[in-house]
């Protein structure tokens, strides 16, 4: 008896595989000949016919390595979100300063920011200067997405580029920028802390999705959600000074 039932179901089963089978064989004897009908008529479809007119703007590919779109910031400490006696009593310790902090309003620590996008969006040029800043002091140089006042994610940081006291060693920073430089931000974040604070997301609903191109970067910086922000090891939780990018109106 148990073997009838097994080939009783054996057979049930057969049975309803056969039509698929059918409906395979039909598919492999009729795809062909649908394909060869799709293929006669697109050739007796006549193509479509170019303009005659020129573009209104002159084409030239060279000059997508030229400059495009430029922003700027001026750096203040009056930029930062708060005081470092204001950071909260759950961040992490290397979020936290490790040198006496001075308030905002006492501080003249002051920079200028400049980011220049190629036309293509394959690169983008950052140069920042500084003044009446302890360049050995300084821990942490970041550009950020997020609005004024925000604490937003991580974008670039400058030390997966270079040494950064190196850098401002003279008072300005002058570095080319790739998307390779964004992607490292994201792929050298460890832990639960840093998968929240490296990377932009493309749009807030969909947090994990990331920006990783010049493209998106100057995005962000079009709707006015990018920032430059400088930490040392007074001012290490907020920052020491921060600003703004802003669009520069050039005429051409």
């Amino acid at each position: 008896m148990p073997e009838q039932r097994t080939s009783s179901k054996l057979g049930s089963r057969a049975i309803k595989v056969i039509p698929f089978l059918l409906l395979g064989v039909l598919t492999l004897v009729l795809l062909p000949n649908k394909t060869s009908e799709l293929m006669r008529a697109s050739a007796q479809t006549p193509a479509r016919v170019e303009l005659s007119r020129n573009s209104s703007i002159a084409l030239d590919p060279a000059k997508g390595s030229s400059i495009g779109a430029v922003y700027q910031a001026f750096l203040s400490p009056q930029q930062e979100g708060g005081e470092e006696s204001d950071t909260p009593a759950a961040i992490p310790p290397q979020f936290r300063s490790t040198a006496p902090s001075v308030s905002r309003d006492q501080r003249r620590s002051r920079g200028h920011g400049v980011i220049e996008f190629s036309q293509d969006l394959s690169k983008a040029y950052v140069q920042l200067a500084v003044e009446n800043v302890n360049v050995a002091e300084i821990n942490m140089l970041h550009i950020h997405c997020g609005r004024p006042g925000q604490l937003g994610p991580i974008l670039i940081d400058f030390s997966l580029i270079g040494n950064i006291n190196q850098y401002l060693a003279g008072g300005k920073l002058s570095l080319e920028i790739r998307n390779e430089d964004i992607v490292a931000v994201t792929t050298h974040a460890h832990g639960l802390v840093s998968a929240f604070t490296s990377g932009c997301p493309i749009v807030p609903t969909f947090p994990q999705d990331r920006v990783k191109t010049i493209a998106g970067m100057e995005l962000i910086a079009r709707q006015g959600e990018l920032y430059f922000n400088l930490h040392t090891k007074g001012q290490t939780y907020f920052g020491d000074i921060r600003g703004q990018l802003t669009l520069v109106e050039t005429s051409k």
